[in-house]
């Protein structure tokens, strides 16, 4: 079960206009690799953030797009002991996703897998470390892991890939 401090008062809402303030903050800053920040809705509500980024900024060295754009959602469903969550890299240039899912789209994975999407097909999905904490904290460590994920990205006769390791 996920440990949230009064996770009562955590909402998908209340949380997303945290996450929100907190790439907001980094905007204004030249060399911040964040460009634009705004909420992505469906029906009128909130349902995940959205931010344009800077790659090579957020990479710290060039990288082959200039612009990517990172998702996140989250959602705590009343009747499941942890959150789901989404945090993807995506860039449209390339019509790259890199991302993880915590969700039920795929149980043969397990509570969480990592998954690249290239050019409208899946094409690596593989278990991911199910991160058994704050919403805030998964979001950290995702962003962190990111960089390496990007890092490790290679192309195989025209088709992205990341080595598998153990847990990503």
């Amino acid at each position: 079960m996920i440990f949230l401090a009064n996770r009562a008062n955590l909402d998908r809402r209340t949380l997303l206009s945290r996450l929100h303030k907190r790439l907001q903050t980094q905007v204004p800053a030249d060399d911040a690799p964040i460009q634009r920040v705004w909420y992505h809705t469906s029906a009128g509500n909130k349902v995940g953030v959205r931010a344009t980024i800077d790659a090579p900024a957020f990479l710290g060295r060039s990288y082959a797009v200039d612009d990517a754009e990172l998702q996140v959602s989250f959602d705590f469903p009343p009747d499941r002991e942890h959150g789901y969550y989404r945090i993807q890299w995506v860039e449209a240039k390339r019509e790259l996703m890199v991302g993880w899912h915590q969700d039920q789209t795929h149980p043969e994975f397990g509570e969480c897998h990592f998954q690249i999407d290239y050019r409208g097909e899946t094409v690596q999905r593989t278990t991911a470390e199910f991160l058994d904490v704050h919403p805030l904290n998964v979001f950290d460590r995702r962003t962190t892991q990111l960089v390496d994920v990007l890092d490790s990205l290679s192309w195989d006769d025209d088709v992205p890939t990341v080595p598998e390791p153990s847990r990503r």
